[in-house]
């Protein structure tokens, strides 16, 4: 992480099935900045995907500071938070003894009732809404999740959240319901059974370096991914081995690809809060993951599915943050400083 921004961490706990989690969190700020919990601006909140973790945003949370601190007009981040799912990264070290004997007790509801939680915490200050936005933004799962927590704030016209940024969602039309590409259906099939022990932290960088999609991130994601996303063994999981392993275990990343009624679940959650939240779509353009019709049919007027703007990012697949972080940051930040009443952006970044 860069020396540029200062870093705090935090846990809360959840309970969405009645059994007490920990949600790992970090606040990345500009240091030297005003301690304030209460100074004006957006206070971004930011959820991963499957196999990834709050760090692996930390490339795309520099380049936006850098990018918002160069704005003629004055920048407007406040503060950014990074969330572990409570079965990845960190939080499955935390969690371990209590995941190792049922990693099925969670779902991607947790991960929503995480940022719910964080929002009724009070770590964010005392909001007053003509001084904050809060805003969430999720990739992949994460999208399903910042999508979900929506659901913590009823009616849908009282969501506090100022606008909601998706990434690239594994979020289509019922219609569109079993047409699954073949990468997803490889990805799907290949995460439970894939490599996941090794001789030593040197051996697990080499090999995956040497692989897909690991091989074609970001050198600054791939760093971040090799630096939080693996650690020494034994571990709850694998109590009998030695060597290295990963933070994030494989069965956990695969609860991603077997909880799909929860992407209809934030489906139905968009039907209702789009027409009292912007919300924007961020794609990328090369439809590796998810065919593109099947990625359209997520807008649909007639269900209450209209979005603020529709963005793709060229020459990047579904993993956006991985793969073009500065890109993506570049796509944030428009979404950031625009006031929802105004024009869509631009198709193309």
């Amino acid at each position: 992480m860069s020396a540029k921004l200062s870093v705090e961490k935090y846990a809360l706990t959840t309970q969405t099935y009645g059994v007490p989690l920990i949600c790992t969190m970090k606040k990345y700020t500009r240091p030297g900045i005003s301690k304030d919990p209460n100074a004006p601006g957006v206070i971004l909140l930011l959820g991963h995907g499957a196999g990834f973790f709050k760090e692996t945003w930390e490339p795309t949370i520099e380049d936006l500071y850098e990018m918002d601190d160069k704005r003629p007009s004055g920048s407007i981040i406040r503060e950014i938070w990074g969330l572990d799912c409570q079965n990845h990264g960190e939080a499955c070290t935390v969690n371990e003894d209590t995941l190792s004997r049922n990693l099925g007790l969670l779902t991607i509801w947790d991960y929503a009732d995480a940022f719910a939680t964080l929002y009724k915490s009070g770590l964010l200050g005392t909001l007053n809404p003509k001084l904050h936005e809060v805003v969430l933004c999720g990739h992949s799962a994460g999208a399903v999740g910042v999508a979900l927590s929506t659901s913590y704030f009823n009616p849908p016209s009282r969501v506090p959240f100022s606008k909601i940024i998706l990434v690239d969602p594994p979020i289509w039309g019922k219609e569109k319901d079993g047409q699954d590409s073949d990468v997803y259906k490889m990805v799907s099939e290949m995460t439970p059974v894939r490599k996941d022990t090794w001789k030593s932290f040197e051996d697990a960088s080499k090999w995956l370096k040497k692989r897909l999609p690991w091989g074609s991130w970001d050198d600054r994601v791939f760093d971040a991914y090799t630096k939080h996303g693996l650690r020494d063994l034994p571990t709850a999981f694998y109590p009998d081995k030695s060597g290295t392993t990963l933070t994030t275990h494989r069965l956990a990343e695969n609860v991603a690809f077997t909880g799909k009624r929860f992407a209809y679940d934030a489906l139905d959650r968009l039907n209702q809060i789009c027409a009292f939240v912007p919300v924007h779509l961020i794609y990328g353009d090369n439809n590796d993951m998810f065919d593109r019709e099947v990625q359209d049919s997520l807008i649909n007027e007639r269900e209450g599915r209209v979005f603020a703007s529709v963005s793709r990012l060229e020459d990047v697949g579904h993993l956006v943050p991985q793969q073009a972080p500065t890109q993506l940051a570049g796509a944030i930040l428009s979404v950031l400083v625009r006031p929802s009443a105004i024009k869509a952006v631009s198709s193309k970044l």
